[in-house]
């Protein structure tokens, strides 16, 4: 339970760091770089999911006595665990975010949203009656649960591609 609980906080200690860098350099503050900072945050989550799931594996594999198997269900249930564990603390990081350190942020991703559609010439009718769901599928709740169902998801995804690599002991060195 420690290790899961360890480098679960530890994936949302360092997405909340890149969070924040993104906030405080107005990355979250303006439509026009909300996009730049999607894609900054999608390739910084990837980063850290794969290395906080590698390094939590291996570092169960590596506690984990001789004796007792270790095998790819015993990284992929290592990778799940860590998964659900940095899924919860990231869910409550996010509301606290989107509520509280950036109310705002529902607003930009609208404004990015409805920006988005009038590029690519939908007409404004539709867009007008799109509003009022994007708004509601922007609020900081609804954020934070798919947050939390999609970052769950996504993990568990990376977790079995990860726990092939890391399902084997290492060879023994005399």
């Amino acid at each position: 339970m420690k290790t899961y609980l360890t480098y679960g906080f530890i994936m949302t200690l360092a997405g909340a760091f890149v969070n924040l860098g993104l906030h405080f350099s107005g990355f979250y503050a303006d439509p026009e770089k909300f996009q730049t900072a999607q894609n900054v945050g999608i390739v910084g989550g990837l980063v850290i999911t794969i290395t906080g799931l590698l390094l939590g594996m291996r570092d169960k594999r590596a506690g984990t006595p001789a004796d007792k198997p270790w095998g790819y269900g015993s990284a992929l249930g290592t990778g799940v665990m860590i998964a659900l564990f940095a899924g919860i603390l990231s869910a409550v990081y996010n509301y606290a975010y989107f509520a509280f350190i950036n109310p705002g942020f529902s607003d930009i991703v609208v404004e990015a949203q409805l920006a988005a559609m009038e590029a690519k010439n939908i007409p404004a009718a539709h867009i007008d009656g799109a509003e009022p769901m994007i708004r509601k599928f922007s609020s900081p709740g609804v954020m934070t649960v798919m947050g939390l169902v999609m970052g769950f998801l996504w993990s568990v995804v990376i977790s079995l591609i990860v726990a092939a690599f890391v399902r084997n002991r290492p060879a023994a060195t005399a």
